[in-house]
């Protein structure tokens, strides 16, 4: 059942941005993934649930990949495939640390400010990682209330209010 609610959650992720432009989830998208999280005790199976989420999430808003190393980056259909699954396990490990030390912290009084840096702070490293884009706040852009903090704060401050509210969930 855990392995569904990551995945769910991934889904829900999916559904942001282009495509499908649901933003409405954005405050509800990561509370599976953290009710999952929250039952789970083995800190192994916590990441196996990340990291199987952040393959579908990252798989999911970029299938595009797999055409640009196909036909732009001359690799073939096999190339291109490849370096399209070798991208979606290798942008997993992001969610698969979320996952991970999540379940330490949702047990704790200070789960959701916690949380919320947790997810604020890896979604930061993403550009060092050669790709910064898809970050949860994005999907704030349609929504007046929460955007009014982006001035301020940037995308995010915007993905640290939405992760507070999924914590706040379970």
């Amino acid at each position: 059942m855990n392995l569904v609610l990551s995945l769910a959650s991934a889904l829900l992720l999916v559904l942001l941005f282009p495509g499908f432009n649901l933003t409405w989830l954005a405050p509800v998208a990561l509370a599976p993934l953290l009710i999952a999280c929250a039952r789970e005790t083995s800190w192994k199976r916590r990441w196996l649930y990340g990291w199987a989420a952040g393959v579908l999430f990252w798989c999911g808003v970029c299938p595009w990949i797999e055409f640009v190393m196909e036909v732009h980056g001359g690799m073939g259909r096999w190339g291109g495939w490849g370096a399209f699954v070798l991208f979606g396990l290798y942008k997993g490990l992001h969610m698969a640390a979320f996952a991970t030390l999540a379940g330490f912290l949702m047990p704790r009084w200070w789960a959701i400010p916690s949380i919320a840096a947790l997810w604020t702070g890896l979604e930061r490293t993403h550009g060092f990682f050669g790709f910064a884009w898809l970050h949860l706040g994005n999907a704030g852009i349609d929504m007046p209330y929460p955007m009014r903090l982006a001035p301020v704060t940037g995308v995010y401050g915007l993905s640290f209010v939405f992760a507070m509210l999924a914590c706040a969930v379970p």
